[in-house]
């Protein structure tokens, strides 16, 4: 087992949010990659999207989503964080569940883009 993993494991075995945000945040990564690929094949199609968006180079277009979802994910992770300290609820299951359901969403709007643009 190595150092990360073993450091990741002892985190959640304490019940740390810390430990948490890590782990979610490893899984999250890997769906918005995925959410990101389908939506730049998406993109070009949909007349939703800005044309300046389209007209961008692909690397600069990946960095505009990576930029949106990191925003969104450190949203998510700040109103959930406010919400379990000001409630005194149980942080690890409402800091896990929040963060679940923003991986969930990133892979099925991926898998939305992925019905449009195969």
């Amino acid at each position: 087992m190595g150092l990360l993993e073993w450091l990741l494991w002892t985190m959640l075995a304490q019940g740390s949010a810390l430990g948490t945000f890590l782990l979610m945040f490893i899984a999250t990564s890997v769906v918005v990659q995925f959410c990101a690929f389908r939506f730049l094949r998406f993109a070009p199609r949909c007349s939703l999207v800005p044309d300046a968006f389209v007209a961008l180079p692909t690397d600069a277009q990946l960095a505009h989503v990576y930029e949106a979802f990191a925003i969104g994910g450190m949203a998510t992770w700040a109103v959930t964080v406010l919400i379990v300290h000001v409630w005194d609820l149980p942080p690890r299951t409402y800091l896990g569940f929040a963060y679940s359901c923003f991986t969930g969403g990133t892979y099925g709007l991926g898998q939305f883009f992925q019905q449009y643009y195969p």
